[in-house]
């Protein structure tokens, strides 16, 4: 920047010294050339011995020698106000001339104008060369350093936040405040680094949905290929059992002669499947996008009562304790079957799974379902999967323990569907299964 100033000072001086002196000179010559004519018609209209003051006045005014003579070339008249002092060499001069008649005779006029202020000027600029120099060192390292400060700094720091944006770091800003066409291009880095990093967050946002979408997609890919793999082998055992017991039958052999003994527990076997088959049935349907609650007014409180009255006989029979806190006439807007399923499973889950002289305790308060059974608790692992399709804490499957280990995932998802909280959890007595109602 300063190299560049300073080189156009230069130019601009050597300019100046070139073109003046030519200039000048043009201009001193058309100049003159006008007041010599003017002079020659005055003479012609008044003589030259009327014309003395005119004469003198050409002469101080351009600086010339003037000369009239007669026709046999003698002087007549001669005036000098010529000043080439101040040269050391002779000054550059310029000559005219023109004829005039008076009184019948013919003069000529003749005047030598002296060029020696255009050596002078020239003369001045080179004399003031050391001075007009360090002036333009001067002018151009403030004007360089005015220029660094006031824009090539803010130019500077545009380019630097642009490179951060091009590495797609949108941290930064320009911090120029101006309203200039440099101002005007900060505000719009700023506004541009806003609107990308507005732009890579959305796009960052989209790709952790997409990529949770994926996960999603994959662990339900997952739950499906383990649901139909946990159903096959759900059905494999009864329908095992119900051939093996009808072709002992059929061929009549050892006990299996007694026909009608084995036909009843073939029936059993095939209610237990049709149980099995209707809980796949309403798990599936409940899986599917297009399933819909049907909602009424339900009275929870009466369906709690219902539910733990069908469970009497069974806990009785294991000499268990059951205790009711139930508040009464509690409603809920909600799917009345499926709600009911979901209490008959959780409670129906504390009395198979509770040992004998356990106490089960089902309380309903203020919104809050809890059925607590003493005297069992579930390991933390165990606690994990709980709600897995299929899955039982007895890792043996006995049908006399327990049931197809449904009946959690399909409580599960029925209080999803309704969007009930609800947790399974390890109490110091035993375990506890909440639901919030609100």
């Amino acid at each position: 920047m300063l190299a560049l100033l300073v080189g156009c000072c230069i130019i601009i001086y050597a300019m100046v010294m070139i073109f003046l002196p030519k200039n000048y000179y043009a201009e001193l010559e058309s100049q003159v050339t006008s007041d010599f004519y003017s002079l020659v018609e005055i003479l012609e209209k008044k003589g030259w011995g009327e014309s003395s003051e005119s004469l003198l006045e050409f002469s101080m005014k351009n600086n010339a020698t003037v000369k009239i003579n007669d026709e046999s070339g003698g002087d007549v008249f001669s005036v000098n106000f010529a000043n080439d002092e101040g040269s050391g060499q002779p000054a550059p001069s310029m000559s005219c001339s023109a004829f005039f008649r008076q009184g019948g005779r013919t003069f000529q006029l003749s005047a030598i104008v002296s060029l020696v202020a255009i050596s002078q000027s020239s003369d001045i600029l080179l004399k003031l060369l050391p001075f007009i120099a360090a002036m333009i060192l001067l002018i151009s390292v403030v004007g360089a350093l005015i220029c660094s400060r006031y824009y090539a700094k803010p130019l500077v720091n545009i380019c630097s936040v642009a490179k951060r944006m091009a590495t797609l770091d949108m941290t930064w800003k320009c911090n120029v405040k101006r309203k200039d066409e440099i101002g005007v291009l900060a505000f719009s880095l700023n506004e541009m680094s806003q609107r990308l990093s507005n732009a890579l967050a959305s796009l960052q946002t989209a790709n952790e949905q997409l990529q949770q979408d994926i996960e999603k997609e994959r662990e339900q890919e997952k739950q499906r290929i383990d649901f139909f793999t946990s159903v096959s082998h759900e059905l494999k055992t009864p329908i095992a059992i119900i051939k093996g017991e009808l072709e002992g039958m059929l061929y009549q052999v050892g006990e299996y002669r007694d026909r009608n003994a084995y036909l009843r527990h073939c029936l059993k076997t095939t209610s237990d499947m049709e149980k099995i088959v209707k809980e796949i049935l309403l798990a599936a349907r409940m899986g599917g996008s297009d399933f819909q609650l049907v909602r009424s007014d339900l009275n929870i409180s009466q369906a709690l009562q219902k539910s733990c009255r069908k469970v009497k006989g069974r806990i009785e029979d294991k000499q268990m304790k059951l205790r009711l806190d139930i508040q009464p006439d509690f409603h809920y807007a909600g799917d009345g079957r499926l709600l009911k399923k979901a209490f008959s499973n959780v409670i129906g889950n504390a009395a198979a799974y509770s040992p004998a002289g356990a106490t089960i305790i089902v309380s309903l308060r203020d919104g809050v379902f809890t059925v607590e059974n003493t005297g069992v608790h579930i390991a933390q692992e165990d606690l994990k999967r709980i709600f897995t399709p299929f899955y039982r804490v007895d890792k043996s499957r006995n049908r006399n323990s327990g049931g197809s280990g449904l009946g959690l995932y399909i409580t599960k998802a029925i209080l999803e569907h309704h969007g009930i909280p609800h947790k399974l959890e390890n109490t110091e007595s035993g375990v506890r299964f909440t639901a919030v109602f609100r």
